[in-house]
């Protein structure tokens, strides 16, 4: 089982990056087979190879059949153009304030779809909407790359609510919504954590808490998993076996636990997966046959895949299976391993998080290239309060609506634990060094499977020492090499640099360094790209950080400056999303000003000034809301600039006003060179340099070549961070404004 669920799902990523190769090598192997069956056609293990070959196929015609489903006529033919009705069925809870949810598509312009997985992207949502219910979306379609989990992306220009979700659905949203309440009413990071831990409902925890999580290894704890089904499932069991009930009696309960338990917290892919893999085990043992751990995960990630190949490419249900396998086939050698250095239960206990992280970190660097220090001390403290979570999470959302009191209670009882939780992730993501940079791309894949690789052979083999010794040379050697980039740039970057902008992909990051300090103006929505901008221009704490709005593309990395923003500049927030976000930085120990038009920021040998938005706010929040500011230098050394945010043309056509009547040097290009500008406001700012935050080949089209050709009619020089990458501006003895690149240029 283990080789044909290995080789259907090579069979699947192939048919899925390339359909020709797919079934050329498919074709290829069955004409080989048959090549040598005269010959070899008796022999076993001709057979067995045979048999995998021919089984493994039906990947590729799972994946063929799929493909087609995934892009029926009725949407291709609309793709990229807007204002078309479609109907979808939420996946997921679209909770108030919520910008996009995972959806099915049911029908496009009246006609019906293949149930089309696709993610709605929408304006801050004002209701809650349960999973199932079908709404009505007028909006624009584009279809993602064939390597995408999910094919098609919604922007939804309105969507309304045609029918509510099933009495089932509805009722186990109820159920999660009330211990929600209950459970944020006890007030802290326990409160906010605790549902997320138990159900998979993150939406009260905060967004610092959560990178602190990601920073240790600790945020797998808010994704349900096969740790609490496994839990679930082993109560309902028990109790019956307590009751009397025979095997076949456990099996049904068990099973029916299990279903109630997956509506409960949502089908998330490592639930089904859990499930799936909980049912074919209990079946197994009803009928007498209990099977092997890996023969029953490979069984059931085979099944999982036919019915959806594009799970191969899903990488919730890839760590979720990584994960799984590392424990079954590597627990128990790894804790008799252990048992040479430390007590019995203690290796055990360190082996579990150990082979799993070892299993799942080749996988994670594609999310997050860097190398956590701490992921498993963190994992051993907080394992003995996971149980107490799950448990809570249970009875006090089954509770919530016959026995309140029970559910307040389960609500009072998680919240311990909880805290405990969100105290390690908290203290330990703050201590020194609690990650290492480390290779992106398929390259820090390498270096990953490298280090486990050494790890695992080291410690199989009973070698301890070496498997530190080899450890630690990998270490070295990746993480050397991985910031001999940014070392070389930090070396090379200019000593005097007074304005930078950080290439963070499809957003905006500038920095300004004063004679009090840095001022950094949006954040980019990548972590990595941020981390190291900030590397190469030598900042490690800012004193402002100016927030223009609070669309992901400027704000989504916040959580970077956590503890590390003396005062926080921003307008209004639209949301509450946007007030827990500033929340957030205020708990670190920033300070929070709100600006708005016609006031001034000290900083030292500049002044902020700024121009927009005005008293008045707009009707409608977001990018027509962006903080404009003028950055005045005091000195004839300096260099100015205007930062435009988001600015639409109608905005910016009412800024114009408001302009200084000093020379601009510097001038941030509004929505990263969208079409939608006002030429009028760039011949009256008369900037000879513009500076543009964009990503390589981005789907918007930005810049707009009408934009750049017009700039360049004006004599000013365009840098684009995509060609760039990180660059900064200062002004050299002769007057001259000189440029630095990574990119050179």
């Amino acid at each position: 089982m283990p080789a044909l669920a290995v080789l259907t799902w090579l069979q699947i990523l192939l048919s899925i990056a390339s359909p020709v190769w797919g079934v050329g090598l498919g074709l290829f192997g069955v004409l080989a087979l048959a090549a040598g069956w005269s010959r070899l056609g008796t022999h076993r293990g001709y057979r067995h190879v045979a048999v995998f070959w021919l089984v493994s196929l039906l990947g590729v015609g799972a994946t063929l059949a799929h493909e087609s489903l995934r892009n029926p006529s009725v949407l291709t033919e609309r793709d990229g153009t807007g204002g078309h009705q479609l109907v979808v069925e939420n996946e997921n809870t679209l909770n108030p304030g919520d910008r996009f949810v995972s959806v099915r598509i049911l029908q496009a312009a009246g006609q019906d779809t293949p149930r089309v997985r696709a993610t709605l992207f929408v304006e801050p949502s004002t209701e809650r909407v349960p999973p199932g219910a079908l709404i009505e979306v007028t909006g624009s379609l584009l279809s993602t790359s064939a390597m995408d989990a999910t094919a098609w992306r919604v922007f939804a220009s309105n969507h309304t609510v045609i029918q509510p979700s099933s009495w089932w659905q509805a009722g186990a949203d109820r159920m999660r919504e009330r211990f929600l309440e209950r459970s944020l009413a006890q007030g802290g990071d326990g409160g906010a954590l605790l549902p997320g831990l138990a159900l998979g409902d993150t939406t009260g925890v905060s967004e610092s808490l959560e990178a602190d999580m990601r920073t240790v290894s600790l945020a797998h704890l808010v994704a349900v998993s096969g740790a609490n089904c496994a839990l679930v499932v082993g109560i309902a069991v028990a109790l019956t076996a307590l009751l009397g009930g025979g095997v076949r009696t456990r099996l049904v309960v068990g099973v029916f636990t299990l279903v109630g338990f997956v509506i409960l917290v949502t089908p998330e892919p490592s639930v089904i997966r859990a499930a799936v893999m909980a049912t074919i085990a209990l079946a197994a043992i009803a009928w007498g046959r209990p099977s092997q751990g890996m023969a029953v995960l490979s069984l059931t990630v085979w099944v999982l895949l036919l019915a959806d190949p594009w799970r191969a490419v899903e990488f919730a249900f890839v760590l979720s299976v990584a994960a799984t396998a590392g424990i079954v086939l590597g627990l128990r050698p790894m804790a008799g391993a252990l048992t040479r250095v430390m007590p019995a239960w203690l290796a055990w206990w360190v082996a579990l998080p150990l082979v799993a992280q070892l299993a799942v970190q080749p996988i994670i660097v594609l999310l997050r290239p860097t190398l956590p220090l701490y992921a498993i001390p963190a994992n051993v403290l907080a394992a003995p309060f996971v149980p107490a979570v799950t448990i809570s999470g249970l009875v006090g959302s089954v509770s919530s609506g016959a026995w309140p009191w029970l559910s307040w209670q389960a609500a009072a009882i998680g919240w311990w634990p909880s805290s405990a939780i969100a105290a390690i992730a908290r203290s330990t993501a703050r201590a020194p060094v609690a990650e290492l940079p480390w290779f992106h791309g398929v390259a820090g894949v390498l270096a990953a499977a490298a280090l486990s690789t050494v790890v695992w052979w080291a410690i199989w083999r009973r070698r301890i020492a070496v498997a530190g010794l080899g450890a630690m040379i990998v270490i070295i050697a990746t993480v050397v090499t991985s910031s001999a980039p940014q070392i070389v740039a930090r070396l090379a970057r200019p000593a005097q640099w007074q304005i930078a902008q950080c290439d963070v992909g499809q957003g905006d990051a500038l920095a300004l360094r004063t004679s009090r300090g840095v001022l950094v103006i949006d954040t980019g929505d990548d972590e990595h790209l941020l981390r190291a901008c900030l590397a190469v221009l030598g900042v490690s704490k800012v004193e402002w950080l100016l927030l223009s709005h609070f669309d992901r593309d400027h704000v989504g990395q916040s959580a970077v400056f956590h503890s590390r923003a003396d005062t926080v500049l921003t307008g209004s927030p639209d949301n509450a999303e946007d007030l827990s976000r500033l929340a957030d930085l205020e708990q670190s120990g920033a300070t929070i000003r709100h600006l708005r038009a016609g006031q001034r920021v000290d900083l030292g040998d500049y002044t902020l000034h700024v121009l927009w938005p005005s008293d008045q706010p707009l009707a409608k929040p977001g990018n027509d809301s962006s903080l404009v500011v003028w950055l005045e230098p005091h000195q004839p050394e300096g260099v100015s600039m205007v930062a435009l945010g988001d600015l639409g043309e109608k905005t910016q056509s009412m800024l114009r006003s408001r302009l200084p009547e000093d020379p601009i040097d510097v001038v941030k290009v509004s929505h990263h060179g969208s079409a939608d500008q006002s030429r009028g406001l760039y011949r009256d700012v008369g900037a000879p340099i513009a500076l543009i935050g964009v990503g390589a080949d981005n789907d918007y089209g930005h810049p707009a070549s009408s934009l750049t050709g017009f700039l360049d009619s004006l004599g000013t020089h365009v840098l684009r961070s995509d060609q760039r990458g990180t660059l900064t501006l200062h002004r050299g003895e002769s007057g001259v404004i000189e440029l630095w690149s990574e990119r050179g240029g």
